[in-house]
């Protein structure tokens, strides 16, 4: 094999061959034009300019833009701050930078002389100003607008398409590949600043150093990356995927273990780092700073990002060590916790009171304005997180009743950030402002859930029984985006707002929210009294919302409705997302404001109290739970259901509809007086089954 490039080609240069290969779809692109096959340009420009998913996942022209860019935040940002801890100034390193800036760029000039023209003068692109967050921005926004405009001459079967193209084209790459550029000048630039305060500080100096700035780089950088990739129209989750976009990548997710390896067979930064340190004799000691400790907490620092669930992680392999490197990842891992049985709380919610200062008409827990006594104190609360912990780190959501309305509130959340729980808030807006999303930001809150029914003022206060609480909810979702803190918006399903979702959905995404849950009825405590949608309307409304997921940038996820699962299969939607439709009893529970346990909110059968019995021992050993957790032991047409593992049908409903009789009261039922069959299925679910026979012989 002959090497054309200084640089190793395998590790520094993935890049070129993305640019490439996309070069040759552009060159079928424009054959398709000229043939008229409309249909295959779409196509092609689709994969060209935003990616293709899958095993094959590459990240588009958008993809690649942005990663190189963080890439240059993250390598300036490395030399940045060790400058600042060090209180030094930085060292004169020019002549070499120079050097092997050079070498750098001849291997660019090689690599893309037969996909894309060049006018590129190296020094003048590595002494450009970085761009600022707010110029990032605004490049993204005019090279979408420009991207628009040829992808509707496509849809309009304009001719001149082609030409508008290679225009389009040769102004996305000439951007990537002086930001490619600049990430290398970083980089280059950072490792002989190292090897500099290696032999004047030290290694031992260095090495304490980075571990004290290697959380605030992680974030800073991290940061930076997602405020660009939300503001220029892309989901939270596609930064995990723009951010692996330069790497070959073994990844392999078990979500039966709530565990994932993740090895980079590649490393554009350790490339670089041993070409140097090649030619200079840099000692490896030098070399694994970065990777041992600025990479491993921008790697973690973007999981806390994207995924949903606190989770463990350790690097057990290192490039500069072991040639590749490798992230073992376990969901909801606690070091409190000893057990290590499959399911585990992934998700809890505990309703801290059942004072409310509104008045919903589906309330499942019959919340009034009144006082109630019987609920967990500070300590008590205190002592549930700590029984949590010795289970798993799940998201763990206070809801109400209205949380806001417990006096101890920050105190609890701020207790459970410090266990290393992911801290959310379910809320009706009503009493947040500025100085209280501050008070939550302060306190360590990661989500915020404010309910909003309509995106028509009068008709959210009518199903919530308070004149003013839409402008109250809006208004919270305001306060709570200027502090940076993620919202969703949870909207009730009703007959009332069945044809508003999308109207809803816009509102949502129009107030900066990512996620939106749709919430499915369920004939619990209030909820009892209202008219329910069919369950014909339930499969629509879940095709239909997923369908329009394409023109939202809303994360979306139906609840209480766990043939969503299904449904998303079918359309060929990533389910990675999600763990299970129903998660009740198996990666979800609830608490009561007294400490009574219960599979979730909508399933008000009593496990077991905390003030009586360990939340451990409740979790593993209530005979409901386990149960729930036998798939052999569903009956009907859930437990024939060829779908029963990933959505196993809505307890909850299948209890509430299997009996004639639910609590007005929204109290809790004794499991030896319950009123349904919560193993029953679910009668909201219009699927029938293709598998059938004894147990034995079914999917497990």
């Amino acid at each position: 094999m002959v090497t054309v490039t200084n640089f190793d080609e395998e590790h520094c240069h993935k890049w070129a061959l993305l640019l490439n290969q996309r070069r040759e779809k552009l060159n079928k692109l424009l054959e398709s034009i000229a043939q008229e096959d409309y249909a295959s340009a779409k196509r092609l420009f689709q994969e060209i300019f935003y990616g293709v998913s899958g095993k094959q996942a590459e990240p588009g022209m958008v993809g690649s833009l942005l990663y190189h860019m963080a890439m240059v935040t993250k390598m300036e940002t490395e030399s940045r701050v060790l400058l600042e801890e060090l209180n030094v100034a930085a060292p004169d390193t020019d002549e070499k930078v120079w050097r092997f800036f050079g070498d750098f760029a001849s291997d660019v000039a090689e690599l893309t002389k037969t996909s894309v023209p060049l006018n590129i003068k190296p020094k003048e692109v590595a002494t450009k100003s970085n761009l600022t967050t707010d110029q990032k921005i605004s490049l993204f926004t005019k090279l979408n607008e420009k991207t628009r405009s040829v992808s509707n001459m496509l849809d309009h079967k304009d001719p001149n398409a082609a030409s508008a193209l290679e225009e389009l084209f040769q102004e996305w790459a000439n951007h990537i590949v002086e930001t490619r550029m600049r990430q290398e000048y970083e980089t280059i630039k950072g490792l002989l600043t190292l090897a500099e305060f290696a032999k004047t500080i030290g290694v031992p100096r260095l090495k304490a150093a980075m571990e004290k700035v290697q959380e605030k780089f992680g974030k800073e950088t991290v940061d930076i990356a997602l405020n660009v990739t939300l503001k220029v129209g892309l989901r939270r989750e596609k930064l995990q995927s723009i951010m692996l976009s330069d790497h070959y990548i073994n990844y392999t997710m078990n979500m039966e273990n709530l565990d994932g390896h993740m090895e980079f067979l590649n490393c554009p930064i350790y490339g670089g780092h041993k070409y140097i340190g090649d030619k200079l004799g840099i000692s490896d000691a030098v070399a694994s700073l970065f990777c041992t400790h600025f990479c491993f907490a921008h790697a973690k620092a973007m999981l806390e990002t994207v995924m949903p669930f606190p989770f463990g992680l350790t690097q057990p392999q290192r490039m500069a060590t072991h040639g590749k490197c490798e992230f073992y990842l376990k969901i909801g891992h606690s070091p409190n916790a000893t057990n290590t049985e499959k399911y585990i709380p992934l998700v809890l919610s505990w309703n801290v009171t059942r004072k409310c200062n509104l008045k919903c008409s589906h309330c499942y827990i019959n919340a009034s304005p009144k006082e109630y006594t019987d609920e967990l104190t500070t300590e008590e609360g205190k002592q549930l997180i700590d029984q949590i912990c010795e289970v798993s780190h799940p998201l763990l959501i206070l809801s109400g009743g209205e949380p806001l309305l417990r006096k101890d509130i920050y105190e609890l959340i701020q207790y459970g950030t410090q266990k290393g729980l992911r801290m959310g808030l379910g809320s009706n807006g009503a009493l947040i402002d500025n100085t209280v999303a501050k008070k939550l930001k302060d306190a360590g809150i990661k989500t915020v859930s404010i309910s909003l029914d309509s995106h028509i003022p009068e008709h959210h206060d009518e199903f919530r029984g308070v004149k003013g609480s839409w402008e109250k909810a809006v208004n919270a979702i305001k306060a709570l985006r200027e502090k940076d803190i993620l919202v969703q918006v949870n909207t009730t399903l009703t007959q009332q707002n069945y044809d508003e979702i999308d109207d809803i959905m816009s509102l949502a995404e129009k107030l900066g929210v990512e996620n939106f849950h749709l919430f499915f009825l369920v004939p619990t405590g209030r909820g009892k009294k209202i008219a329910d949608i069919t369950p014909a309307m339930y499969e629509d409304m879940i095709k239909n919302t997923f369908a329009k997921t394409a023109r939202h940038k809303l994360n979306v996820r139906p609840s209480c409705a766990p043939q969503f699962m299904r449904i998303a299969k079918d359309m060929h939607i990533d389910m990675r997302q999600w763990v299970r439709g129903c998660m009740a009893g198996l990666y979800y529970c609830r608490v009561y404001p007294n400490g009574e346990v219960t599979p979730c909110p909508y399933l008000p059968v009593k496990l077991g109290n905390i003030r009586e019995k360990s939340f451990k021992d409740i979790w593993f050993n209530a005979e409901v739970f386990k149960k729930i957790r036998d798939f052999d032991s569903l009956t009907g047409k859930c437990g024939a259901c060829e779908y029963r593992v990933v959505c196993g049908g809505c307890r909850a409903r299948a209890y509430g509809l299997s009996s004639d009789f639910i609590d007005y009261c929204g109290d809790l039922h004794e499991p030896t007086e319950l009123k349904g069959d919560y193993l029953k299925e679910d009668p909201w679910c219009v699927y029938q089954p293709k598998n059938s026979g004894p147990p034995s012989n079914r999917q497990h």
